[in-house]
């Protein structure tokens, strides 16, 4: 996800520019810090793994075996799937207070993805092909280096989404010249109307390639949320009208929406197809309930968090030491995504052992993030070493 400039850079005024050649560049500021962007980026990533490391049973050693996995899996595994939403809902909302919203920008987006990504997908390759695990050809290297392939990224696939979301929310922007109507239009119900035509005549034996759409244009209804929200200033609207209500009722209000946006019925969170049919034609919606449960769920992160680190710890030079934990682990929460993978594709057969080594849930979630967050910081260095000219900030 694109992190942006300090919120005094944001709010700079800009010359105006011809709504023919670019969107109006806007001079408010986003509703929260630049600290709190990776505050809600390690929430996401914590969740992922809570994800991956416990509510899928396949995914477990046969050697380890948790006699509660099927329960938490009910639970869990549905609530804690949020966490691809938070990070395209925070790549949308960030996109708006981008001073150049043109193709040059994408692009240099997707490269800092790319090279990320690369960073850890190469060495796993070549480890995969030098221990036999994997007998890759050309196409299927290419495949992987895109994140199509799950065999040895098992969780690559958002690079690929990132590509289609940083290209999509150049031309929808560019399409609707910025119109908040015309984008919730064109979005939500035109464009992904022809995406389920599209869904319902690919080849049901692909499932890789049905997989990859459904990702794409489900999974853009989340990032799209959180332009529009950007766009409309809905956070300030709701911050507004709340900041009425007194204290010891609004900070347990928030508590418990945050809950319920997390905890309601594992069918809110998946993405659901309402069809029509027309004759021969499939005609329906691509939706993704993630619209509402995740701007929900980040607002109340937000407030929550502001609340815990206010006095004696808002000064500028002072931090709240909690905030700071939740930053650090922010920082490298892409390269953590990516390094996690290594547990669950081919190399699972020498990796996942270690993993789950401590056997105690909560041990091996530890010994996992640690493990993630040392790859991390190493690959934050390599990099910086490989792009000496160029500040890489984190995209998901």
């Amino acid at each position: 996800m694109k992190d942006i400039k300090e919120e005094k850079t944001i709010g700079e005024k800009t010359e105006n520019t011809a709504p023919e050649k670019a969107p109006a560049v806007t001079s408010r500021t986003p509703f929260w810090s630049r600290k709190m962007t990776n505050v809600i980026k390690t929430v996401g990533i914590f969740l992922m793994l809570i994800h991956h490391f416990f509510t899928i049973p396949d995914y477990h050693p046969e050697n380890v075996n948790y006699p509660w996995a099927s329960i938490v899996s009910d639970i869990f595994s549905g609530p804690t799937k949020i966490c691809v939403g938070l990070f395209a809902f925070v790549t949308g909302y960030m996109y708006y207070f981008n001073k150049k919203k043109d193709l040059c920008y994408s692009l240099k987006s997707i490269w800092n993805l790319l090279a990320k990504y690369w960073i850890v997908a190469v060495p796993l390759t070549v480890i995969a092909i030098a221990t036999g695990l994997s007998r890759l050809n050309i196409i299927s290297i290419v495949k992987t280096l895109t994140g199509y392939s799950s065999e040895i990224m098992r969780f690559g696939w958002y690079v690929y989404f990132f590509i289609f979301m940083m290209l999509y929310l150049f031309l929808i922007v560019r399409i609707c010249k910025d119109n908040p109507i015309a984008l919730t239009f064109v979005s939500f119900i035109l464009l992904n109307a022809l995406a389920s035509l599209v869904y319902s005549q690919l080849d049901r034996n692909d499932e890789r390639l049905l997989l990859a759409f459904s990702n794409c244009w489900r999974t853009i209804c989340p990032a799209m949320a959180g332009y529009l929200i950007a766009r409309t200033g809905l956070f300030e609207t709701m911050k507004k009208f709340l900041d009425r209500i007194p204290a010891w009722i609004r900070y347990p209000v928030l508590l418990f929406a945050a809950y319920l946006a997390m905890m309601f019925p594992k069918n809110w969170y998946h993405a659901t197809v309402l069809p029509l049919k027309l004759g021969s034609l499939h005609l329906g919606l691509l939706v993704n309930k993630e619209i509402i449960h995740v701007p929900v769920f980040v607002f109340c992160l937000v407030e929550l968090f502001s609340f815990i680190e206010r006095a004696p710890f808002d000064d500028e030079t002072k931090k709240h030491p909690l905030v700071r934990f939740f930053e650090i682990f922010g920082k490298y929460s892409t390269f953590m995504w990516f390094w996690h993978s290594m547990f669950f594709g081919v190399l699972g057969k020498y990796t996942k052992g270690c993993l789950y080594a401590p056997r105690v849930p909560v041990l091996v979630f530890i010994w996992g993030v640690l493990i993630c967050l040392a790859l991390s910081f190493v690959s934050d260095k390599v990099l910086t070493l490989l792009t000496p000219k160029k500040r890489l900030s984190s995209k998901v």
